[in-house]
């Protein structure tokens, strides 16, 4: 198989030779061999050329699967007990690196203190194989087909404002009454979209696209509007819970939730996971499982 892959993308004979430090004779037995055995043409064989037949270019679609994924298991066989050792470059959002990640990489660090985690804070959408990143944590839904995700965890968001803004404007008791406060808009995703603001409770659902006072698009700063007193905002419970808790922000409208957001690792495909990222995986997979407002619902 390795050879009609080698003889596929070299184009001849020779070369897959080369690649392989084998005979051009030992190749074409190989070929011959493979052929036989599916009883199947799957090169045509000229003087100037070698190209695929239709059976051919199936089948090496298929093989290169197959021999990509030995690889991995080869690769993580022979790793399996090896220490972990390096760098795991990671691209985290912003709330979730400061509130989340970074105040429990200690653990990490005394856990594993041969890895060192190079990480970019902010909510881009990074090409992870153009730009070498290992891994990202991203939260809503995956939007590429083409990445491994393994959810890690899912976040609820509640309604709240500060004390002093509830005085001077009084405070919603339901959804309905929201359109007519001062508000503070949230943009993210990919087209950077401001999230209406949305309230479920069992069947009854509501969603309003609101006139703003502020729009931001970083969940650090929508939390610093909130406390600043700008407008309700509707913002992840894990990111309000220390503010709630000491009195800062009011939560509202506790009965009504949108529904749960999720959150995911993802990781480029076909591509072994080291035992250094393969263990900072892991160790998130625990973390948001025993963070209260992060853990798989």
């Amino acid at each position: 198989m390795n050879a009609f892959v080698r003889v596929v993308e070299a184009g001849n004979f020779t070369k897959a030779a080369e690649s392989l430090s084998l005979p051009n004779a030992s190749v074409t037995r190989q070929i011959q061999s493979l052929e036989q055995d599916l009883k199947v043409l799957l090169l045509h064989r000229t003087t100037r050329a070698v190209t695929v037949t239709a059976e051919g270019a199936t089948y090496y679609e298929r093989v290169v699967r197959l021999l990509s994924d030995l690889a991995d298991i080869e690769s993580s066989t022979r790793q399996s007990s090896a220490k972990p050792v390096g760098t795991v470059r990671v691209d985290v959002p912003a709330a979730i690196a400061t509130m989340v990640l970074v105040p429990a990489l200690g653990d990490f660090r005394r856990a594993y203190p041969d890895v060192k985690i190079e990480l970019g804070v902010g909510n881009r959408h990074t090409d992870l194989v153009a730009e070498g990143v290992d891994c990202v944590i991203r939260a809503g839904e995956v939007s590429e087909q083409f990445l491994v995700a393994r959810r890690i965890g899912g976040f609820r968001f509640a309604t709240c404002a500060t004390p002093a803004f509830l005085d001077e404007h009084g405070t919603p008791t339901s959804p309905e009454e929201v359109p007519f406060y001062p508000t503070v808009g949230l943009a993210g995703g990919s087209g950077g979209r401001v999230q209406p603001f949305r309230f479920t409770r069992g069947e009854v659902q509501h969603r309003f696209t609101l006139e703003h006072t502020l729009v931001v698009n970083d969940t650090n700063a929508y939390l610093a509007a909130g406390l600043a007193g700008l407008g309700l905002i509707q913002a992840p419970c894990y990111t309000i819970d220390a503010a709630v808790l000491d009195g800062r922000l009011v939560s509202l409208l506790d009965e009504w939730h949108p529904d749960e957001s999720p959150v995911h690792v993802l990781y480029a495909p076909n591509r072994y996971l080291s035992a250094k990222v393969r263990v900072f995986i892991d160790w998130t997979v625990d973390l948001f499982e025993r963070h209260e407002h992060l853990r798989r619902g």
